[in-house]
């Protein structure tokens, strides 16, 4: 069953208010990043499940957004 919006914003506090109180970084080596989730869902109360559920959502935004800015920049050597 995927994430209620709710869910995801939820999760997202808790994701971001433990990541700046204890380091304020986000690493995407792969085996850190399983590490973390299983890790902070064990402190939050939230399933592994939800976790990586929820770090995807976040990933893919960030990839998103990042793909934009570079095609703008690949865009503009065009004209």
């Amino acid at each position: 069953m995927p994430l209620s919006k709710e869910r995801v914003g939820e999760i997202a506090m808790m994701v971001l208010q433990d990541k700046l109180e204890n380091n304020g970084s986000i690493c995407l080596n792969p085996k850190e990043v399983k590490r973390d989730i299983i890790n902070i869902s064990k402190k939050l109360g939230i399933t592994p499940q939800e976790g990586a559920e929820f770090a995807g959502i976040i990933f893919n935004t960030a990839y998103d957004k990042t793909m934009v800015e570079l095609n703008s920049l690949k865009n503009k050597d065009e004209d």
